[in-house]
């Protein structure tokens, strides 16, 4: 496999001229956006497609261990990034 996870697109080995993300951001009025700012925001960069997605199905899904009623307080959209600009 030709990557790893990585916050840095520039640093995702690859040879294809794109890389492929997923960006978490605060969903609004959550309480979670007291702690960290309304506007956080971060992405994680795969060096394909289908390693993101095979990811992105798994990340925001409910924690097993989650109490009855709790939900994921972080959104999570998919990304691609050109890396020749």
């Amino acid at each position: 496999m030709p990557s790893s996870e990585n916050f840095d697109p520039a640093r995702i080995s690859t040879t294809d001229s794109q890389v492929f993300g997923i960006r978490a951001s605060v969903k609004p009025n959550d309480g979670f956006a007291a702690v960290m700012g309304s506007d956080w925001e971060t992405t994680r960069w795969y060096a394909t497609a289908e390693e993101r997605d095979r990811v992105l199905k798994t990340i925001g899904s409910r924690h097993e261990f989650s109490r009855i009623g709790d939900t994921p307080a972080v959104s999570y959209v998919p990304v691609e990034r050109s890396m020749n600009g």
